[in-house]
């Protein structure tokens, strides 16, 4: 039977040999289509990419391909490679069959449409599932624990700073702190947001992405104060005192 297989890792530690990587899957695929008959003539890798979001290209591209390739198979190394949602998994796998493709585990012999088999796929769903919860909730606990103590959590570096890999705290990117400082000039001067976009704008300042101002990320900008002076805000926690240097007096 004609097949193919998708590959997916949600880390870029797991792109290489290392744990249950893309090369390790791609070897339980092909040891499983040689003593099942299938024949993988296409392969589709979504590296670095959740399990908990469809907002995935090569699997986008999949579901498109299978209305069109003429593929009876999709081969997975494990389900909660295709999702580790239970609902996702569930609409993935009724969307596939509705195309004449079925979805097979090389690694999980709970395969075919025997009831038993597909309540036990759900039930690895669920498991999946669970699982991705509980990883969230720790990289949260982590990061949390992490702002108590003053340092960079995560997220996206407020213009000012720079989040380098390795450090514990925000660096400040000395090419964009005058514009902060500007914005909380013009804004203790009682100027509007727009206004202010519009003075950075003729000033020649750049956003951190190097593009022009507008009133929202003036008024992001000003929503972060608290990080310019010293202090730090992850989800519910804020500390006085943070590890990176102040832009602001």
């Amino acid at each position: 039977m004609r097949a193919v297989g998708y590959l997916r890792v949600s880390t870029e530690g797991q792109i290489g040999a290392d744990r249950y990587g893309l090369e390790s899957q791609r070897s339980d695929i092909e040891t499983f289509a040689a003593a099942s008959g299938h024949e993988i003539f296409a392969w589709y890798t979504d590296a670095g990419l959740s399990g908990g979001s469809m907002d995935r290209p090569e699997l986008q591209r999949l579901l498109h391909d299978s209305v069109l390739r003429g593929f009876e198979v999709c081969v997975v190394a494990k389900l909660d490679r295709l999702s580790r949602d239970l609902g996702d998994q569930l609409w993935l796998e009724k969307e596939l069959m509705k195309r004449g493709v079925q979805v097979v585990s090389a690694t999980e012999p709970f395969n075919g449409q025997d009831p038993v088999h597909v309540m036990v796929r759900q039930m690895l769903g669920s498991v999946a599932q669970l699982e991705k919860a509980y990883i969230t909730k720790r990289l949260s606990n982590g990061r949390k624990a992490k702002a108590r103590q003053g340092g960079y959590a995560g997220g996206a570096a407020p213009i000012g700073y720079k989040a380098v890999k390795g450090q514990k705290a925000l660096i400040i990117d000395p090419e964009k702190t005058s514009v902060v400082q500007r914005v909380f000039d013009l804004r203790h001067k009682s100027i509007s947001l727009q206004a202010i976009a519009d003075s950075l704008n003729g000033e020649g300042y750049t956003t951190a992405r190097g593009t022009t101002w507008r009133k929202t990320q003036v008024a992001r900008v000003l929503s972060r104060e608290l990080v310019y002076k010293g202090g730090y805000r992850y989800s519910d926690v804020t500390v006085e005192y943070g590890r990176q240097s102040p832009i602001l007096s």
